[in-house]
């Protein structure tokens, strides 16, 4: 095993290979590939139920709602009763219902309750077991340049996370990120949403908050990036861009940012936070006083022309007319003003 403590870059490889990149970047190029052919097999959306599996709750649950919903609304019309407001009532001159017909709508309307409530509860299929619909939304896409954009950016980042991490811990950040995320957008507005910018967000996050809280050549972020990501993810608060899932953008960014602020702070940020106190501390205090005479209390900027000494004896800072010596020089001067 080598001793290295990060990968080799791919693009300083020699060759240049497809085999040197999936050997460094397998979980970057394996999500580019999987949502590539998951959006050509549902024809970006246009045919969502070849990937039913892969959205956080199944959408055959909203076509078994309106299939039941439709029904009862037909057997409520053969039964004589219209629409009244937010109910329906019969016609008094049907006469009362025969046994069976009041069991069958009473059977339609249990049915009815059941999808209705797996409706409102996102995370029923999740409950069941299916815990991979936490993340799968991620490889769901609805439109070619969703997809484009979204891959573009999972290189950028992967790029540089995965070859630096290695791509276990690079698959661990993109699987809590995907989570959640989802998990966010999930409850806050269904489960009808897909794409890959949350975890893009929340690679974003995470290496803006390394790159600042603990500076290294390995983690370095252009300025532009900074401001397209941040000013996207304004711009798709208002709408000019069509639905899109914001929850996950915004969440997905606040976790990756957590996460990276943790990573930073456990691979010495702290310390480097620390020190950068220290150092502005005494760079305010230079700021205000380089030089201070122990006697008068003169500075160089209360008296400009004033020279200033070390003493011999006790080696504090005089101007010249309280110098301990006495004498218009010392021994061992400090920088003039």
């Amino acid at each position: 095993m080598s001793n290295r403590p990060w990968s080799p870059n791919p693009r300083d490889s020699k060759s240049g290979s497809l085999a040197a990149l999936t050997h460094h970047l397998p979980v970057t190029l394996f999500l580019i590939v999987i949502s590539t052919l998951v959006a050509a097999l549902t024809q970006f959306g246009g045919s969502p139920g070849k990937a039913d599996g892969l959205f956080m709750a199944s959408q055959r649950s909203f076509d078994t709602f309106e299939s039941l919903r439709s029904e009862y609304q037909e057997k409520l019309a053969k039964l004589g009763f219209v629409p009244a407001d937010d109910r329906y009532e019969r016609s008094s001159d049907k006469g009362p219902l025969a046994p069976e017909q009041a069991s069958e709508l009473t059977a339609i309307e249990r049915q009815l309750r059941l999808a209705r409530t797996r409706l409102s509860d996102p995370l029923a299929d999740i409950k069941r077991g299916q815990a991979w619909r936490l993340v799968t939304p991620t490889l769901l896409h609805f439109g070619i340049m969703h997809l484009v954009f979204n891959m573009m950016w999972l290189w950028q980042f992967g790029l540089v996370l995965e070859m630096r991490f290695g791509w276990r811990r690079f698959l661990g950040l993109v699987l809590a990120v995907a989570a959640l995320s989802n998990l966010a957008q999930g409850l806050g507005s269904g489960s009808n949403f897909g794409g890959m910018s949350g975890v893009n967000y929340g690679l974003f996050g995470f290496l803006l908050l390394r790159a600042k809280l603990h500076p290294n050549p390995q983690f370095t972020i252009n300025p532009n990036t900074v401001a397209f990501m941040l000013i996207w993810l304004v711009v798709c608060f208002t709408g000019l861009v069509g639905h899109v899932a914001n929850t996950t953008h915004v969440v997905g960014f606040l976790a990756g940012a957590a996460i990276g602020t943790a990573n930073a702070l456990l691979a010495g940020g702290w310390q480097i936070f620390k020190r950068r106190q220290h150092f502005r501390a005494a760079m305010a205090t230079s700021a205000e006083c380089l030089h201070l005479c122990a006697t008068c209390g003169q500075t160089e900027r209360s008296s400009p022309n004033l020279d200033f000494f070390v003493s011999q004896h006790d080696h504090q800072e005089y101007c010249r007319e309280h110098l301990p010596e006495n004498r218009a020089s010392a021994s061992d001067p400090r920088a003039k003003t």
